[in-house]
């Protein structure tokens, strides 16, 4: 995992009122400028590269939340807020990555990679690769815990993407990436931006497409409360103990018998009826089931504004549900299909608290909990936070 120095600006006091331009210098603690450090804002497509003195002007084009990257490979990664460089000029202190002996012991090898890749590119990616590559992936270092099922991914350089059916260029530096194979879950964590490749008719309609009903626009919406407006239809579910499932008491019966019969090494396992039930209903059935308990609840039974922000604030699981209208191009137009196709997605935030931002995403995104559609929406489906639908 690529090392993050968090908080490593010394801001200065010449501020700027109202400026539109973030501007600074780059150097090591030892006071060596840094050129051909990319500084972008997360996720969008405002970016610049400094100097050979270190120097940098980074316009932000009215932008007013997100994060400040300074990244260059083989140093550290420096995130800062944006709001707390607005207006200023920042000495920026990163350095190279230290070469640090540690006990490996998991190695990243050539056959977790052989073992692994397509799995991470389904996650990472998305199932729809057509048209989306990466084009330096042999770079990518795989480690596979075999005992605890645990799958990691880290990049050393930083990734380029060609994503060809949005029209655009991704340089995105992979923080963490991980697959729990037991607990069924995945999560990664990177930053980003973004170089425009194409601007054509048909790469237009793809954004549409891919925008249109998106967790990005779902979070547009609700932070600017036009969720019904919208299309969306959120209902308040939980997941309750399925009553065809097995009891404790049964499992425990189930392996129980075939630990005895591992022991004795039994070819041709017979089981009991009832052991036959048991063992049925354990592969039929999943263990929990989806219960709706509310449905079109209002936004302010799962967010809380403060002070002009806006918090997911709720128990359990939100279903969030969309009519999804296609476009097509007909006769030169971007057109609204007539028959729509359902889209169901479930958020699962845990303990924690989210903070929904304008652009349409939110604080620790690694942390929510995404599932079926929502979850789908990978790096092929990914729009700059710049985004203006029909651009």
């Amino acid at each position: 995992m690529k090392g993050i120095l968090l908080f490593c600006f010394y801001l200065g006091f010449a501020s700027i009122c109202f400026s539109q331009i973030i501007s600074g210098k780059i150097q090591t603690e030892s006071g060596k400028a840094i050129a051909e450090v990319n500084v972008y804002l997360d996720g969008t497509k405002i970016s610049t590269v400094s100097a050979n003195d270190g120097g940098f002007q980074l316009d932000i084009l009215g932008q007013k939340s997100g994060n400040l990257i300074f990244q260059k490979d083989q140093y550290e990664t420096s995130i800062f807020p944006l709001q707390q460089a607005i207006g200023k000029s920042v000495k920026v202190i990163i350095n190279p990555q230290q070469e640090i002996e540690e006990v490996v012991i998991i190695p990243y090898t050539e056959q977790a990679y052989k073992d692994f890749i397509n799995y991470f590119l389904d996650k990472f990616i998305g199932f729809e690769r057509e048209g989306v590559t990466i084009k330096n992936q042999r770079t990518l270092k795989f480690s596979y815990d075999k005992k605890n099922q645990l799958l990691k991914v880290k990049a050393p350089q930083t990734l380029i993407i060609e994503n060809k059916n949005l029209g655009y260029d991704i340089r995105y530096n992979l923080i963490n990436f991980e697959s729990d194979f037991k607990n069924k879950t995945n999560s990664y964590l990177g930053t980003s931006f973004f170089k425009e490749t194409s601007h054509k008719k048909n790469v237009i309609l793809n954004r549409i497409n891919a925008y249109s009903g998106s967790l990005m626009h779902f979070f547009r919406s609700l932070y600017k409360g036009d969720l019904a407006q919208d299309g969306f239809i959120v209902n308040h579910a939980r997941r309750i103990p399925n009553p065809k499932y097995p009891t404790e008491a049964e499992l425990q019966k189930l392996e129980d018998y075939m630990s005895f019969v591992r022991l004795q090494k039994v070819m041709n396992v017979n089981l009991s009826p009832e052991l036959e039930d048991i063992s049925q209903r354990k592969n039929k059935n999943s263990q929990f089931v989806l219960a709706i308990l509310k449905t079109k609840i209002k936004e302010s039974d799962f967010t809380k504004r403060k002070e002009g922000r806006l918090f997911l604030d709720f128990d359990d699981l939100l279903m969030v549900n969309y009519q999804k209208y296609y476009y097509e191009i007909r006769k030169g137009e971007f057109v609204k299909s007539t028959m729509p196709v359902a889209q169901s997605s479930l958020l699962n935030a845990g303990a924690g608290r989210f903070e929904i931002f304008p652009e349409g995403v939110c604080s620790d995104p690694d942390l929510l909990i995404l599932e079926n559609h929502f979850s789908n929406q990978n790096v092929a489906k990914m729009l700059p936070l710049d985004y203006a639908f029909g651009n």
